[in-house]
């Protein structure tokens, strides 16, 4: 905007200047009421610089109604319409001011412009028709007028203007390209070729001229031309690299990938390409074969990888690039590894450290996983995920106290993510609970019920902790029995209602649901089984009793209290 401003005050003086009618101009007198209209004119400036557009314009209108042939009142009117958006006047008042100085090319240029945002087309291309009629040599004007020509729809008149164009500053890139365009929207694949061909001849060094000639030819198939073409352009710049890969890329379309893999060896062989270059052209070639996950697909993008990562063994890329490859191998501790190393030499990448948190959580490394989101936290300070995952990593190497700072700052962050607050906040009640702040261990589960009624890590872990605690049972009660009743087979879930129902001395209906748990073969744990024993035991079946406890013992996962149990014949809680 000050650089707008700026411009405009430099133009001040031409604008004043259009003030004056042509009988002053010649003479150089201006009568009184010029004057007037000069100064109305100059503040009108000033509240347009200020983007004041409204009292710009009851300036500007009164300039003009002072001097109606001031050309440069009815411009800068018709501009601060414009800036208001009221189109209407801005075209009325933008016409007057061409008719005013039919000379200024610049009034012209932007009634064009404003013609062809409001697609007005023809009307655009008659000006810019007129401004180079007058203006031959100004190869802007031509450009402006095969625009408003392609968008009539008119594209062999586009066409026309850009060989124009052509004729006055030989072969251009930005020409050549527009005409390209044209010629593959008329489905003239052959012209558009011998366009490109003009401009390789016209610069057979530049290699970018024929990576694009190349990519029109490899879309439609004209795969023996490009071949062609790629070869002659690489015996005159044998370090065209890109030219390897648009070879491999032909290669691999044709199904031969033997000679893929050469141009590709190719390229990544010459030492006189930077490994920058070639870290470029390695991600390039792994998007083109981003479909083709086949094994030696795979093998020999790795091994092109490993060379590369010689050659640059401090450029972090290389690592990434290496755990992508290994992911979609299934090599996940390896893959994981190699995101590790990359950090080493660029700890700035979110995505890397993402994936190294989640591959340690899938591979079960909870030290390795404590760590690295520690790591992670340094870098990213303000992602839930990774203070979620440090929480659940020292929930799990029972360091609550530290699980507990993770998991509040995690929810503190995840605000706007409601689904990650929920587990977080499931954690946070299971770590509560271990250090035995029950009434935030409470909140935090039923913080979860509020979001998910049907969360079960939730309504089974808390209706147990509350059992335990002899707390809120008919809470218990319902918890439990909400979960039974969407997993009538859960030996788990039937387990954890069964001991709310003991809680609570209702112990022939817990007997009934251990009973159902206790027939999911093979899904049975210690933990039930000596649940059913104090069951039977309080039943008044003492013997039935210390036999579950006996079979309790040899399956492991049950009380500490179990070898008391049998030796004394006795319940013990």
């Amino acid at each position: 905007m000050k650089l707008l401003r700026l411009l405009i005050l430099l133009a001040l003086p031409s604008l004043l200047l259009a003030q004056r009618n042509k009988k002053n101009q010649d003479d150089g007198v201006l009568t009184e009421k010029e004057l007037q209209a000069e100064a109305v004119f100059t503040d009108g400036m000033k509240f347009f610089i200020a983007d004041n557009h409204d009292k710009a314009i009851v300036h500007f209108k009164k300039a003009t109604e002072m001097n109606p042939a001031s050309s440069g009142a009815l411009f800068m009117l018709s501009k601060a319409y414009y800036a208001n958006e009221d189109l209407v006047n801005a075209i009325i008042y933008g016409e007057k001011a061409m008719k005013a100085d039919e000379e200024n090319k610049y009034y012209q240029k932007y009634m064009g412009e404003i013609y062809s945002k409001q697609k007005r087309y023809k009307e655009a291309a008659e000006v810019y028709e007129g401004l180079a009629k007058k203006n031959p040599y100004d190869v802007e004007n031509y450009l402006d007028l095969s625009n408003t020509y392609i968008l009539q729809g008119k594209y062999n008149d586009a066409i026309d203007i850009y060989n124009k164009i052509e004729k006055t500053i030989g072969v251009s890139e930005e020409i050549t390209r527009q005409k390209q365009l044209i010629y593959l929207k008329q489905e003239k694949l052959d012209k558009a070729i011998e366009e490109g061909n003009k401009l390789i001849d016209s610069e057979p060094t530049e290699p970018d001229y024929v990576v694009q000639q190349a990519q029109i030819m490899i879309q439609n198939q004209r795969y023996d031309q490009a071949v062609m073409m790629i070869e002659r352009a690489l015996k005159v710049n044998p370090d065209f690299a890109q030219g390897h890969v648009l070879l491999a890329e032909i290669y691999r379309k044709q199904g031969d990938l033997t000679k893929c893999n050469d141009e590709l060896k190719a390229a990544f062989t010459n030492k006189n390409l930077s490994p920058d270059i070639k870290f470029k052209l390695l991600s390039s070639y792994m998007l083109m074969l981003k479909d083709d996950s086949g094994d030696n697909t795979l093998d020999n993008i790795m091994g092109l990888t490993q060379d590369l990562i010689k050659q640059a063994p401090k450029e972090a890329r290389g690592y990434v690039i290496l755990g992508d490859l290994l992911m979609k191998k299934g090599e996940l501790a390896q893959a994981r590894d190699n995101y590790v190393k990359s950090t080493l030499y660029d700890k700035s990448v979110y995505e890397v450290w993402l994936a190294i948190v989640e591959l340690d959580g899938k591979l079960n490394h909870i030290d390795s996983l404590a760590k690295h989101s520690e790591q992670a936290i340094e870098y990213f300070p303000n992602q839930a995920f990774f203070w979620y995952h440090n929480g659940f990593a020292n929930f799990v190497k029972k360091d609550f106290n530290k699980s507990a700072e993770s998991l509040k700052e995690a929810r503190n962050l995840a605000l706007d993510n409601p689904e990650l607050g929920k587990h977080i906040n499931a954690l946070l009640g299971d770590t509560y609970n271990e250090i035995r702040q029950y009434a935030k261990s409470d909140e935090a589960y039923e913080a979860v019920l509020k979001e998910d009624p049907n969360y079960e890590h939730v309504l089974n872990n808390y209706s147990y902790y509350l059992a335990l605690r002899k707390d809120k049972l008919e809470r218990a009660v319902e918890l439990s029995g909400r979960l039974v009743e969407k997993h009538k087979d859960n030996p788990t879930y039937l387990d954890t209602h069964a001991w709310v129902l003991y809680t609570m001395k209702d112990f022939a209906k817990a007997r009934t649901f251990l009973e159902t748990a206790i027939r999911q073969n093979g899904r049975v744990s210690g933990t039930i089984i000596e649940h059913y024993g104090d069951v039977l035991f309080q039943l008044g079946e003492k013997e039935k009793a210390i036999e579950q406890w006996k079979k309790a013992k040899q399956m492991g996962e049950n009380s500490s209290n179990i070898d008391k149990k049998i030796q004394q014949g006795m319940l013990i809680e």
